[in-house]
């Protein structure tokens, strides 16, 4: 689909920024849009009780002049049901672009929780995660109760993705937007997520420094043995 824009314009389907941020904002204008649908809806029901009293009581108002009012309603909704459907388009193909981060936030979810119960290692046990693949080293690390400094930095230690590869920078790149990270031009970092589509790569500077910078920003060199690496054909 082309996208006319206006120079230096925000692209309707938020096109501009890594995954993780393009998924917030096409879910918040998604919610924006079922709020509008609601003010819509009930400004037609309060209407279409107003037409009816006219209509019994001609006196009163006139019934056609909100028969009209009413299509107009009806039409707008039907617009915002479109526009609703394709932000969910756009929305469902970020998310599907996105297993490896949404598991990683369940895992995250179910530590802080376990961390809260009196028996850790049971509770890990009954619950699983939806494709039922927690790992016996995950299980292992909940049985430990430490305190919340000690649990923070395991936590540090334990949850970073692996790297997989390492890249080059082949232009500077600011790193303005959420999520994004600032390079410069022939910097040498790791890597630890690639490009699944979307014209982003998910690279680490250090333990503090990750985020995602464009594809098309860097030359990268995977390490197929490692865990998360694809090899395209």
């Amino acid at each position: 689909m082309k996208l006319s824009l206006k120079l230096g314009a925000t692209p309707e389907d938020f096109s501009n920024l890594p995954p993780e941020q393009r998924r917030k904002k096409l879910q918040q204008k998604v919610d924006e849009l079922n709020k509008d649908i609601q003010k819509e809806i009930d400004q037609r029901d309060a209407l279409t009780k107003m037409k009816d009293v006219y209509t019994k009581n001609p006196q009163m108002g006139d019934a056609a002049s909100v028969g009209q009012k009413l299509a107009e309603i009806g039409h707008n909704i039907e617009k915002l049901r479109f526009e609703v459907q394709k932000f969910e388009g756009w929305l469902a193909e970020v998310e599907g672009r996105l297993p490896v981060r949404n598991d990683n936030s369940r895992r995250q979810s179910g530590l802080y929780e376990t961390q809260n119960t009196t028996t850790a290692n049971n509770c890990a046990q009954d619950r699983e995660s939806p494709d039922g693949s927690y790992t016996e080293d995950q299980s292992q690390e909940t049985e430990v109760k430490v305190t919340p400094t000690e649990f923070d930095d395991d936590f540090d230690d334990e949850e970073p993705l692996p790297t997989i590869g390492t890249c080059k920078a082949l232009y500077p790149f600011s790193g303005e937007n959420e999520g994004t990270i600032s390079v410069a031009e022939g910097e040498v970092l790791n890597v630890i997520e690639e490009d699944k589509g979307d014209g982003w790569t998910r690279i680490r500077r250090n333990e503090d420094e990750e985020g995602y910078v464009p594809t098309s920003y860097i030359e990268v060199y995977l390490d197929r043995n490692a865990k998360g690496a694809m090899t395209y054909i």
